[in-house]
């Protein structure tokens, strides 16, 4: 089902639409919306144009980050499954803000025909992010793909663990065996003994 929200960005409307929840929906919008009045506010020479563009980059700022912490889990030995699991749902999460925000700085774009100065700046901005953007949705894959290796590798350790430690089990119940057998031939072989002096004695 394709849910349809109003939301106000900026105090300029815009139509959304998705399969996500309306809830969703909006708070994606609020985030956008307060980055853009965070800039907008610590700057005022800031235009609606370079406030989506640096609001654009703030959250490719948060995907770089996100995306080193990922890689970290990936170098560990035995990488946390529900940590990754966490770092997979905040990277989508991420990945979706930022498409919104691509979104949005394609339709800013429509709108500010005066500013023809910075014009050519702008739309060599959008490049630069949407080269980014291809290039996140290849490494996103690539870390799809490594993620699910890692796993498969976790499994087969797990496995190997239990036949080692059934193995050692057994091992151990074996030498148990030995030991047993061992102090039973030492006391024959001492009863024999004083068998034998108690013969000679005689």
């Amino acid at each position: 089902m394709v849910n349809k929200v109003v939301v106000k960005i900026n105090g300029v409307e815009y139509t959304l639409m998705g399969e996500d929840s309306e809830d969703y929906l909006f708070s994606i919008a609020n985030f956008v919306d307060k980055k853009i009045k965070e800039i907008l506010s610590s700057n005022p020479k800031h235009n609606t144009t370079s406030s989506a563009v640096l609001t654009a980059l703030t959250v490719t700022d948060e995907m770089f980050k996100l995306k080193k912490e990922m890689e970290k889990l990936r170098q560990s030995t035995v990488v946390p499954t529900e940590k990754l699991r966490e770092a997979e749902e905040r990277y989508r999460a991420l990945y979706e803000e930022f498409k919104r925000v691509v979104d949005e700085n394609n339709s800013a774009k429509s709108k500010l025909e005066e500013v023809v100065l910075k014009e050519r700046e702008y739309s060599e901005g959008i490049n630069r992010l949407k080269a980014d953007y291809e290039e996140k949705i290849k490494e996103y894959e690539a870390l799809l793909k490594e993620n699910a290796y890692l796993r498969e590798r976790n499994e087969e350790a797990e496995r190997e663990l239990k036949e080692t430690k059934e193995m050692l089990s057994s091992v151990k119940e074996q030498l148990l065996e030995s030991q047993i057998e061992l102090v039973r031939v030492k006391k024959d072989l001492k009863d024999f003994k004083e068998l034998q002096s108690k013969k000679r004695s005689v």
